[in-house]
């Protein structure tokens, strides 16, 4: 290898590592974000469809399982709020959790009233992998909103919604650390609105209310 081949070579492992280092947040937890502005900002990266902010929360349409991520690590023991609401009768909402914060099925995979509202779903890595959790009924109908809750400590997974136990999840190989450390709105075809955001270290987490006090 000549000089000038190592020098170019050096140069795009420099360009490299600036572009990757680019999509890291110096924001920390507890994190929260209530969406009242104009745009995204740079906490937030678009994986691809359509995510925008509208009237004080983010907002996307038939985006086709191109997450929305936010561009802060987390923890390996967690806790995230958010409220979603569909503005169809299916509710189909996606969040995200401990995944690389780039593609979409790369950490855990929270699905509301997907499938028409026939199935909700805790995945690992594979939405429509054998390992799933199912629960069938769902109890979900859509134009309502929903306060989520997920709690992650080492693989024990649950998930709340308006205050109650909805699921829970037990992973005997619990995903964390680099590459699996990001959160990420999600949407298949729906209109969704995700709104008051909120992410703890699980060890700071307030107590969680055991009723809704989100609008209908």
């Amino acid at each position: 290898m000549n000089s000038a081949t190592r020098i170019c070579l050096a140069l795009s492992v420099g360009l490299f590592a600036c572009k990757k280092e680019s999509t890291r947040s110096s924001v920390s937890l507890p994190f929260s974000d209530d969406f009242n502005r104009n745009e995204l900002g740079p906490n937030w990266f678009p994986s691809g469809g359509d995510w925008k902010i509208r009237d004080g929360y983010v907002y996307t349409t038939f985006s086709n399982n191109m997450p929305l991520f936010l561009n802060v690590d987390l923890p390996s023991d967690v806790v995230m709020e958010v409220d979603i609401k569909s503005e169809l009768p299916i509710v189909d909402a996606k969040i995200e959790l401990m995944t690389d914060g780039r593609t979409h099925q790369s950490g855990y995979v929270f699905i509301l009233g997907g499938w028409s509202n026939k199935l909700s779903v805790i995945a690992r890595l594979d939405e429509h992998g054998k390992d799933r959790k199912v629960k069938s009924p769902t109890n979900v109908k859509g134009n309502k909103t929903y306060r989520w809750r997920i709690e992650k400590k080492g693989g024990n997974l649950k998930w709340y919604l308006d205050g109650q136990l909805y699921m829970t999840y037990n992973d005997p190989k619990p995903l964390d650390g680099s590459g699996h450390n990001r959160l990420g709105f999600g949407n298949w075809q729906n209109q969704i609105r995700f709104d008051n955001l909120k992410i703890w270290a699980y060890a700071d987490a307030p107590t969680i209310r055991t009723s809704t006090t989100v609008a209908p």
